[in-house]
């Protein structure tokens, strides 16, 4: 039973999520952008830096769906 339930809360963090671009430099100067899903800009944010200890994050932007079709034009 606790398995059910288990992946119901999964379902409901899943639908939480939202999507944010990443703007991080690496100590070469180098800008990226990604974009992340994730819960919070902490969780976007440890999630650059997880895989990349030694880059500096610039900026964490929350994506609407405004932006998102923007994009596709």
């Amino acid at each position: 039973m606790n398995t059910k339930r288990e992946a119901g809360e999964k379902m409901n963090i899943r639908q939480s999520e939202s999507e944010f671009s990443v703007e991080y430099q690496d100590p070469n100067g180098v800008l990226y952008y990604r974009n992340i899903k994730a819960t919070d800009f902490a969780e976007a944010k440890a999630y650059i830096l997880q895989r990349y200890p030694d880059v500096v994050i610039r900026a964490v932007t929350l994506l609407t769906d405004d932006d998102n079709a923007n994009d596709k034009n």
